[in-house]
């Protein structure tokens, strides 16, 4: 049976959020990628005007609250995922996910800067990231995937 997207969904998620964490290359590469290629030159900006205020220390509380809202969404999406496809196969293992995710949330919720989100990065991807990963893992072997 092939490995589907729907297969590695709780994955990506994990690795997406991961990558939210990491708040100073976001801050400083936000769309970056468009910017710099651009040939939409009211795109580009658009674009740079929204990166100036990200960057700014005055405008950057908009950004902020929607950020960590984005954040603790993607890590219950993850939560919801792993519990309906791994709670049968390791059950002990999606609990201990979930008391990291709650704890984290929580801390994410009272955070008052980017550089605070960036400290939990680390913690992210040993309690969360990880094993999701491990569970995975577990899922694919039962089901006889070929895992690379």
């Amino acid at each position: 049976m092939p490995l589907t997207l729907h297969d590695i969904k709780p994955i990506g998620l994990c690795i997406t959020t991961e990558e939210l964490f990491d708040t100073k290359r976001f801050m400083h590469n936000y769309c970056d990628g468009l910017i710099l290629r651009g040939r939409d030159v009211q795109l580009v900006n658009d674009l740079t005007v929204v990166k100036r205020e990200l960057n700014m220390f005055n405008t950057q509380r908009k950004f902020f609250d929607g950020y960590k809202v984005i954040i603790t969404s993607n890590i219950d999406k993850i939560l919801g995922l792993i519990s309906s496809r791994y709670g049968n196969i390791e059950p002990r293992g999606v609990e201990r996910i979930e008391m990291s995710a709650k704890d984290l949330i929580k801390k994410i919720l009272k955070v008052r800067s980017f550089e605070e989100i960036l400290g939990m990065e680390s913690e992210f991807r040993s309690k969360i990231t990880l094993p999701v990963y491990e569970l995975f893992l577990t899922d694919m072997k039962k089901s006889k995937e070929e895992i690379i």
